[in-house]
């Protein structure tokens, strides 16, 4: 068989990518150990993500809202189906500083209206556990109106006083046209760290819009009453029908404003 030519390049090009390479990696070796640990880590997770993509793109479905994103939609999995949420976060300054995620939920058939699920949380050195419900009051599809309200309580695994707290959320979703949904949620939460038991309105509003079948773009603003404020946004990857990966960058609006980046996916089945 014929084997196709591949011209050579000169010279010159081999010694300036030689030079480049190397400017490259020596840049990398410069980097301080935290951040060289947090960028092995950050590669580390993406590899595990397209992975675990990979091996559950055919048996799979997924959908919109939901995953890192802190403003919760109206809506609930059908009866019969469940996800899986996982995600990844760093601070953008501080690579030491970082929390990793994973939420299951499922809508059994029995409960059609009911959505159960926990999320199993680590952030700085704490692993947290935290039982969820979820409720749909309302659902109007000629109005593209979905309403639900939601509960769940935190508990920490790794001291004395387990309990970490509670939250109380209404979510409320309007649908304006096919691209394009709008949420709103309206909520309350009770925090207890360290004895300092606090209790707080919370608010939130985000929207999505469907730029491309396979691109849906979301932003999000909420906060606490007399607390914490934050925004995040980023582009939802539709991987064909199956998956869903989320790129985010997020920023703090109180205190030190921090900012920080996550990458997740979502799954169903």
């Amino acid at each position: 068989m014929h084997k196709k030519h591949t011209p050579q390049r000169p010279d010159g090009f081999a010694k300036y990518r030689a030079r480049h390479y190397r400017g490259a990696r020596n840049s990398l070796l410069l980097l301080p150990p935290a951040k060289r640990r947090a960028l092995r880590r950050n590669l580390i997770f993406i590899g595990l993500t397209l992975g675990l993509i990979l091996l559950v793109a055919l048996v799979s479905k997924a959908h919109a809202a939901g995953g890192a994103y802190v403003v919760d939609d109206g809506a609930i999995n059908a009866p019969g189906a469940c996800n899986v949420d996982a995600w990844y976060s760093v601070n953008r300054h501080d690579g030491s500083t970082h929390s990793e995620t994973l939420s299951p939920a499922c809508t059994f058939a029995a409960m059609p209206s009911v959505q159960w699920g926990t999320a199993l949380s680590r952030a700085d050195h704490e692993t947290q556990v935290s039982p969820q419900l979820k409720a749909q009051v309302l659902s109007r599809q000629d109005l593209g109106v979905e309403i639900a309200v939601s509960a769940g309580a935190h508990l920490a695994l790794d001291r004395q006083h387990g309990f970490d707290g509670a939250d109380l959320n209404v979510p409320f979703t309007w649908q304006a046209f096919e691209a394009l949904r709008l949420n709103l949620n309206a909520g309350w939460t009770h925090a207890y760290n360290d004895g300092d038991q606090q209790h707080r309105l919370t608010w939130g509003s985000g929207l999505e819009y469907e730029l491309a079948h396979a691109l849906t773009l979301i932003a999000e603003r909420y906060g606490q009453a007399g607390g914490d404020q934050a925004w995040q946004a980023g582009p939802r990857l539709h991987l064909g029908e199956f998956v869903d990966v989320d790129l985010i960058l997020g920023r703090s609006l109180t205190g030190a404003r921090d900012q920080w980046l996550t990458t997740g996916a979502t799954l169903r089945f």
